[in-house]
């Protein structure tokens, strides 16, 4: 009796059982009865325009990926899916249309209240400026102000780096083998070699070291660029590509952000052998200029980025561009990215850490 009784099942549990079973033939049955015809109009247009734009965008992230397979994927990007959601967020034409908004002229009378608001708001010095706020016609004149003289003294270091732009140092370290990758910030990396557009390990004299630097410029920063030490600048590169933000909580987070976003690439020598000083552009800060080329565009409208197949623009300098330590070099609308990536004697030191604040002229590190 003990046996029979253990071997047959509970009535709770056939009732449950045969609860489950008549739930799912109610369902059944209701499912029959279900008529796409009676759904209300509105929703049965919203599912239409739901599962199309599911259905495109499904492809065209599938056809993004098949291009960058195709091109060979020279940017070395790790994570297409993500870069192709990035690029949904964070596209090109919103950031020219900035820009455009940015050229719009400002009338005369509104310039100093509005220039003097945006300091107030990132504590900006304005006995610093050059010239009357009022003297700025547009934003971009504005971003871009120059400073008065003597207002970021250079530091005198003959075997040693200063500090390029106003800005804050997000990390430092080693180049240590070739193809390597490196950090934008600590927890994600990108390619050497795809940023530069070749590899400074494979080109660096014996015994040197390949170090880098990153550095950021936030919308408060003065936003011109200078040398870091005594240069000769032999050839640029412009990299057409991605407008991504470049702040710490996104490039702790997401791989290559620096090697598919548009920069200028200054390649040239220093004392101490290559030096390459990058200007990276960022989310609404498409446009990079230089003082000594001012034919160089960046943005532009029918421009391919690099990493879908566009090729890499690039310019000789024959007789070299000669810079001194301090000597102005171009600059941004907007803040965004420089980093200097260059070749040193193993006896190099950082001056820096990362998250000091720097600006134009202090010491980076010296040999």
């Amino acid at each position: 009796a003990n046996l029979f009784l253990f071997s047959c099942p509970s009535r709770s549990h056939t009732s449950k059982s045969g609860g489950k079973l008549f739930d799912w033939m109610k369902a059944l049955k209701a499912l029959r009865r279900w008529k796409w015809s009676e759904v209300p109009k509105r929703k049965r247009q919203l599912t239409y325009i739901s599962v199309g734009v599911a259905c495109a965008t499904a492809t065209m992230e599938n056809k993004f990926k098949e291009c960058i397979d195709i091109v060979g994927n020279p940017a070395d990007v790790t994570s297409p899916h993500t870069l192709f959601w990035l690029r949904v967020l964070f596209g090109r034409m919103r950031s020219r249309w900035l820009g455009a908004l940015s050229e719009v002229r400002i009338p005369v009378a509104l310039r100093t209240s509005l220039y003097g608001a945006f300091a107030w708001q990132y504590s900006i010095d304005v006995s610093e400026i050059r010239y009357p706020l009022d003297s700025f016609g547009s934003f971009n004149d504005f971003f871009c102000r120059k400073l008065v003289d003597d207002a970021r003294p250079v530091t005198d270091v003959p075997n040693g780096l200063v500090s390029p732009v106003d800005a804050e140092v997000m990390t430092s370290g080693v180049v240590s083998e070739k193809n390597a990758r490196v950090d934008q910030v600590k927890g994600a990396t990108y390619s050497v070699r795809a940023f530069l557009g070749y590899d400074p390990v494979e080109t660096r004299s014996p015994g040197s070291v390949v170090q880098y630097v990153v550095l950021y410029l936030s919308p408060g920063n003065y936003h011109r660029i200078h040398s870091p030490c005594e240069v000769t600048i032999s050839k640029g590169r412009h990299f057409c590509g991605e407008l991504l933000p470049v702040r710490s909580w996104l490039l702790q987070r997401v791989n290559d952000i620096f090697a598919v976003n548009e920069r200028v690439v200054l390649h040239g020598k220093w004392k101490h052998g290559q030096m390459n000083l990058a200007a990276v552009g960022a989310a609404n800060v498409g446009n990079i200029f230089l003082d000594f080329d001012s034919k160089l565009q960046t943005n532009r409208l029918r421009d391919i980025a690099v990493h879908c197949g566009g090729d890499i623009s690039q310019k000789l300098y024959p007789d070299g561009i000669k810079l001194a330590p301090g000597a102005s070099v171009g600059g941004f609308r907007l803040g965004s990215t420089v980093v200097l990536i260059f070749e040193t004697p193993s006896s190099f030191q950082w001056k820096v850490a990362p998250g000091d604040k720097v600006k134009v002229g202090q010491t980076l590190g010296e040999a």
